[in-house]
């Protein structure tokens, strides 16, 4: 059988687009998945979903290989496996222990991968990370307070970073077009006889990864800057960092079905998610529809593009994977657990993964009394997600 990338089979690569090759050439052929709640999500569409679509892929690739070749082992696989279809590897491989087979075209290579153990493991443990430290929690996180639920101090700057957004926005929502019902009375509704809703701050980067060191380690890494400043302290709480939004369209953002994404200082809005996951107030926007924030007032930070395109990049890869749908049918399930509507088999899967992280969030209760914050802050830990390696052949 010829190579499917017969035509660049003597052409050298560059490391990205040489581990993306591999990865394009062994889906299909093996199944790796990552077990999440009562769901699964193929772990090389998730690896290949970060190559392309991650927010640095450069820094991304050169993990993944530093990670393949941090032993001589692995290194000496790699070099059997691929030095002999492209003179990267030649420099990119210090050590080169085996001497090279006849040539192989790139389907040979994959194979050579696929049947390494030792290497599909790296890969399992590389994916396995991102997934369940980065991924996971930026979808699975704690509820942001609304300023009508009380008087702690959580909640009261929520209050201020809303009234911070009005005055940067004004008082109708630039996403989902929903006017808040504290408007005063000569501002304009949307249609006659609009009813207002109670708008909110979205956050960006959520909330919670102001206390949780792992997310934001594994953001920088991915990154490749550092993060830390950005989301702790009075940072996480700024402007820049949030979106006036209704509870609806809120919901819809943190599950990453729609994103802004910034180019040259102009955003635009940006559909991930089928239409069909879509609700009406969503549909009102056409994907690479412009959104012109601070016209109210240009003294209020804009959103940060930085954080913008990071929310979008992570939205890409959950649902170009099809990881976003499962996390998002895992959360789901728990609500349903709560809720005491599950029986069975079905309950235990579920409940497995949802009392752990409950468990652990019930360990940070002491800390988060302290601060005067309450349950939004999510745990400076993460359930590890379980990995099943199902290999056929």
């Amino acid at each position: 059988m010829s190579s499917a990338f017969g035509a660049v089979d003597s052409e050298e690569k560059s490391l990205i687009e040489t581990l993306k090759t591999i990865l394009r050439l062994s889906k299909g052929l093996i199944s790796l998945s990552l077990v999440y709640g009562n769901t699964r999500s193929e772990v090389l569409s998730l690896a290949l979903a970060l190559l392309e679509h991650g927010y640095n892929p450069i820094s991304l690739s050169n993990d993944l290989w530093t990670n393949l070749t941090d032993e001589i082992g692995k290194v000496e696989e790699l070099s059997e496996i691929l030095s002999p279809v492209g003179a990267p590897f030649r420099r990119v491989l210090a050590v080169r222990t085996i001497v090279p087979q006849p040539p192989l075209n790139w389907d040979g290579a994959a194979g050579r991968f696929r049947q390494s153990k030792l290497l599909m493991s790296v890969l399992e443990n590389w994916t396995r990370q991102i997934f369940s430290y980065m991924m996971a929690p930026m979808m699975a996180k704690g509820r942001t307070p609304t300023p009508s639920e009380g008087g702690s101090t959580a909640r009261r700057k929520q209050w201020s970073l809303k009234r911070l957004l009005i005055r940067r926005d004004g008082w109708i929502s630039l996403v989902g077009k929903m006017m808040d019902e504290s408007a005063p009375p000569e501002v304009k509704p949307i249609r006659r006889g609009y009813a207002g809703v109670t708008l909110q701050a979205a956050h960006i980067v959520p909330f919670g990864a102001s206390g949780n060191s792992i997310l934001r380690i594994m953001l920088s890494k991915n990154m490749g800057q550092d993060m830390e400043g950005l989301l702790t302290g009075e940072n996480i709480n700024d402007a820049s960092n949030a979106l006036l939004l209704d509870s609806l369209t809120h919901a819809a953002f943190g599950l990453f079905k729609f994103s802004i994404e910034c180019q040259d200082g102009r955003y635009y809005f940006r559909r991930l998610a089928p239409t069909r996951k879509l609700h009406t107030f969503l549909l009102r926007h056409r994907d690479g529809e412009e959104i012109t924030f601070g016209q109210a007032s240009g003294e209020v930070a804009l959103p940060s593009s930085l954080l913008c395109n990071l929310h979008y990049t992570i939205g890409r890869v959950l649902w170009t994977s099809g990881a976003a749908e499962n996390i998002a049918k895992a959360l789901a399930d728990e609500d349903e657990l709560k809720d005491g509507h599950m029986e069975g088999d079905y309950w235990h899967r579920v409940s497995v993964s949802y009392l752990q992280r409950e468990l652990i969030a019930l360990s940070g209760l002491d800390e988060l009394a302290t601060e005067g914050q309450d349950d939004s802050s999510t745990p400076d830990k993460t359930i590890p997600i379980r990995i099943d390696a199902l290999r056929e052949g």
